[in-house]
């Protein structure tokens, strides 16, 4: 890794910024989602409005709506790919499922030689990474590995020379901090798309009661309180 501590630093923190806003937009999404199951459980928790739904022809909600005001949130299948462990890899070698993962990446000369520098539970982690990042950096994968634990490096592979200026206090607390974010950013990942799907179809649900005006009538006459936040949950999901 030729580059220096400045430009590693820089690359480092762009990229801690950028999982935080990451890991940030998902968390606002699924609080949203909430916030709209939520206010469906008060609403439809009065017996005359449920017969009004009923009578309009709005009773039928989605069923991930009904599953989450009920506090039984519909499972998120994770797009993770099966773990690297499962298939035993030698150090240095890349490991088969890092290959089929990778298979119709376009990546930059040197990016594996760079994963054979780490464990295929880590060359795993950094791909999945990489592909959600997009487009693949040959200087991202640097500083992933730079920021690997020594455990999960190749044995005899020493921290690339730009971690040599760093404390040991300093290194350690980077890659802590990496990998949490990191963890996070995965996790985020996995949740945003059925998350996505489940607020467009709770917003399109929560858009229809607004537009029938005996439901708006219904609400502005019993809930006049909170009128003004039942109209903001069926604003467009995005703008």
């Amino acid at each position: 890794m030729r580059r220096s501590t400045p430009e590693f630093l820089r690359i480092y923190e762009a990229e801690c910024r950028r999982k935080r806003v990451f890991v940030e937009e998902v968390e606002e999404l699924e609080r949203r989602l909430n916030r709209i199951a939520v206010t469906v459980r008060l609403i439809t928790g009065d017996p005359q409005f449920r017969a009004l739904l009923a009578s309009e022809g709005l009773a039928a909600m989605p069923k991930t709506l009904a599953l989450r005001f009920s506090d039984s949130p519909p499972a998120h299948t994770s797009s993770q790919p099966a773990s690297a462990e499962a298939n035993p890899t030698s150090a240095g070698e890349i490991c088969p499922e890092v290959l089929a993962l990778l298979r119709d990446c376009t990546g930059p000369a040197g990016l594996f030689a760079l994963l054979r520098l780490v464990h295929p539970v880590r060359q795993m982690e950094i791909a999945r990474l990489m592909i959600a990042r997009g487009p693949v950096s040959l200087n991202y994968v640097k500083m992933l590995v730079a920021l690997t634990p020594l455990s999960l490096l190749v044995k005899d592979i020493q921290p690339l020379h730009e971690l040599s200026s760093f404390s040991e206090n300093r290194r350690v607390e980077m890659e802590q901090e990496l990998a949490k974010l990191s963890g996070a950013f995965l996790g985020a990942l996995d949740r945003r798309g059925p998350a996505s799907l489940e607020l467009v179809a709770a917003c399109r649900y929560f858009d229809r009661l607004m537009n029938n005006s005996s439901v708006v009538r219904y609400l502005a006459r019993n809930f006049p309180g909170r009128f003004e936040e039942f109209h903001s949950l069926s604003l467009p999901v995005f703008n």
